[in-house]
């Protein structure tokens, strides 16, 4: 269904007022068409050889590349394969594919529609059959009554506090091993968060003993004022 739909929607872009790029391919090369169908080559029977080689090799350059038996070389098909796939989707969608000349494109999308049909066909026949299973008496399941009894899980097998005993023990195992063993931590981070610490403590120091600094200094500059006092008061 989804394939059809992508069919719709990609030929319904390429309809101008000429009429669709199929029509047009149908109406350019409706001769070399005709003496490649199924239906003309008993009638191009009794004709000469030389006119049916000619329109078989024309109809056969639409698609794909053609040999020249003058010069032996390969000449690209007429119509390129981005233009092969606009004929071919428009062709499958209105049921003239195989009024199309065999190529690249016209092969695949006639194996995929191929395949699809089989599939079709396959689901349409699964369809006709149900499945019944057979009257086997299987145990109800009954839920054990002890904790012995019961499936243990593999977190259970082991308690917790043998668990962080063991990763404490492979930790400490593991902390001189190794090609950064006996280093410092190197600290990854700025230069402000690597003296954080130091600054908040520095700061929590000072505001603890900012009264004995005030009275400290209350006292220096008493002192020095007392200093610059003449002896004499003359």
């Amino acid at each position: 269904m989804a394939f059809r739909t992508t069919l719709s929607r990609n030929a319904g872009k390429h309809i101008s007022a000429y009429g669709s790029v199929l029509d047009r391919f149908m109406v350019s090369h409706a001769p070399s068409l005709a003496s490649s169908s199924p239906s003309s080559s008993s009638s191009s029977s009794s004709s000469t050889t030389t006119p049916a080689s000619s329109s078989a090799s024309t109809s056969a350059s639409l698609f794909e590349p053609s040999k020249s038996t003058t010069t032996g070389c390969w000449a690209p098909p007429k119509y390129s394969l981005r233009r092969q796939a606009k004929l071919v989707k428009e062709a499958a969608l209105t049921g003239q594919l195989s009024l199309l000349p065999d190529g690249p494109k016209t092969t695949r999308i006639q194996q995929r529609l191929h395949r699809l049909a089989k599939t079709h066909t396959f689901e349409q026949t699964a369809r006709q059959y149900q499945y019944i299973p057979q009257d086997v008496s299987t145990p109800a399941a009954v839920r054990p009554a002890s904790l012995g009894e019961r499936a243990v899980r593999p977190s259970q097998r082991v308690s917790t506090a043998e668990r962080e005993a063991a990763l404490m023990t492979a930790r400490l195992q593991v902390r001189d091993v190794g090609p950064y063993s006996g280093r410092a931590k190197v600290f990854k981070g700025s230069r402000v968060d690597k003296g954080k610490n130091k600054r908040r403590d520095e700061v929590k120091n000072k505001l603890g003993a900012m009264q004995q600094t005030v009275h400290d200094w209350h006292s220096t500059q008493t002192d020095a004022k007392n200093k610059l006092k003449p002896g004499l008061p003359f």
